[in-house]
């Protein structure tokens, strides 16, 4: 005596059968918890370094540069850094050491509006854009090795 099963087969018709549908609640759940791991791990690759982080809409532009070169001069940037970025009293802005940060130019324009260590923030003084001028400018005096560019 062989015992029917009361469930009826379903008809696949080439498609894969899902006998359970997962309920909206189960994929929003799903959703939200793939993206928090997107959004965690692209974080985590900004902070390692293997995402390209924002770039400086100026650099190379000769006037950005020579606006940059008079904002450097007008918050006397010098005083600390030399008018040739050769360092003194502030750090050398013209090789690849950086005392502070990586040297790209998040980093730079973070350090220059909100400060660190012993520089003083600029964030009520200047716009971003003027921040960028002047990044520009200290890019300008790059004298290191073009492989350890970051910008």
């Amino acid at each position: 005596m062989s015992r029917k099963s009361s469930l009826k087969e379903p008809e696949t018709r080439g498609h894969a059968y899902f006998p359970l549908s997962p309920q909206p609640s189960v994929l929003i759940t799903v959703c939200v918890v793939m993206l928090g791991l997107a959004i965690g791990m692209s974080l985590h690759a900004q902070e390692n370094g293997s995402v390209p982080q924002k770039l400086n809409p100026y650099t190379g532009n000769p006037q950005a540069i020579a606006e940059g070169l008079d904002l450097y001069k007008q918050l006397n940037c010098y005083g600390c850094h030399g008018m040739r970025g050769g360092g003194g009293m502030g750090p050398n802005l013209t090789d690849e050491t950086w005392q502070i940060g990586d040297g790209s130019d998040t980093n730079l324009l973070a350090q220059i509006r909100d400060g660190k260590g012993k520089m003083p923030a600029y964030k009520d003084v200047i716009t971003d854009d003027q921040t960028w001028k002047i990044i520009s400018y200290v890019r300008s005096l790059y004298k290191g090795s073009p492989d350890t560019v970051k910008w």
